[in-house]
């Protein structure tokens, strides 16, 4: 076992991290091991992956990363702080909470009261529009939390947290609700948020769907409390093997933006597509596929951490 050589840069490492849980009824002296020996770290605008089936102990890492709950044994250190305020991370799940009746535009308010806010410098009804935007929820400022649908729902917990302005965002199967169609605008929702630089923790059951749609950096596999192997993270392409590549690209480069060559080969990444939708494009536009095959590319090097 080596001491994890976190990144000074880093927005939250875990060094050796333990977390026992009181189990049975009020006043039990049993505990059960939620997480055992966990260390790595994460690097601002990352997307991390943490999978597992029931019980591994994903909600526990997000609580602990979060801040909610304190580790049994070893250390959590977030920007090089104890104090997880360095970094204000945020816990949000795949909608709000269940106060249906309030507006898009309550709900935020709600959420900036309750992490005491003083924004007192913009009007009250307008403070909200340039997040709302950048979200994805221009126009439903007025619109009831029960009348959205899952994704609008999503963001809305998004920009909830985005009002803290955090390092970090520790996401609990967001796309729990979502459709194929939803999960696509999800991942660029999410996307989005890395991009500026904010890191995510992101905790699903659904490795292959996040490995269709490309979102992760690296995925932390959780078994029974233990970090597997850490591994890069993977996307699903499609393979198309076209008798003139030159023309196919000028044909598809329009409509397939991520569109890749190599040599003889075209290589476009699902992103939560079908195969069949993309070579139905081939051939409205003329391109005719001599073969494909679905395939499974890496999205770079893990880094020189974590070491375990």
């Amino acid at each position: 076992m080596h001491t994890p050589v976190a990144p000074a840069a880093a927005v939250l490492t875990f060094e050796h991290v333990s977390r026992r849980w009181r189990a049975g009824i009020l006043g039990s002296t049993r505990e059960a091991v939620a997480l055992d020996d966990l260390s790595f770290a994460v690097l601002p605008g990352e997307v991390i992956a943490v999978t597992g089936a029931a019980g591994a102990g994903k909600s526990s890492l997000l609580l602990l990363a979060a801040g909610q709950a304190a580790a049994t044994a070893g250390s959590i250190h977030w920007r090089g702080s104890p104090d997880p305020g360095a970094v204000r991370p945020q816990l949000i799940g795949a909608r709000p909470w269940e106060y249906n009746f309030l507006t898009v535009r309550q709900a935020l308010a709600f959420h900036a009261d309750v992490l005491a806010l003083k924004d007192d410098a913009l009007a009250a009804p307008t403070r909200f529009v340039p997040l709302m935007a950048s979200v994805g929820l221009r126009g439903r400022s007025r619109t009831r939390l029960g009348q959205l649908d899952a994704i609008d729902r999503l963001r809305v917990v998004v920009a909830q947290a985005l009002l803290a302005a955090p390092g970090l965002i520790c996401c609990d199967e967001p796309f729990a609700f979502c459709g194929p169609e939803e999960r696509r605008q999800g991942v660029r929702l999410l996307r989005s948020v890395a991009d500026r630089g904010i890191a995510l923790l992101l905790a699903t059951r659904e490795e292959s769907t996040l490995a269709a749609y490309g979102l992760a950096d690296r995925t932390l596999p959780l078994e029974r409390g233990r970090l597997g192997p850490v591994r890069r993270a993977t996307r699903s392409v499609l393979e198309l093997a076209v008798r003139s590549p030159e023309d196919a690209m000028a044909r598809l480069a329009s409509r397939l933006p991520s569109l890749a060559r190599r040599g003889r080969r075209l290589r476009v990444p699902l992103l939560g597509s079908t195969p069949e939708a993309i070579l139905a494009l081939c051939r409205d536009v003329g391109v005719r596929v001599r073969a494909s095959r679905v395939a499974e590319e890496g999205l770079g090097p893990l880094p020189a951490y974590p070491h375990r």
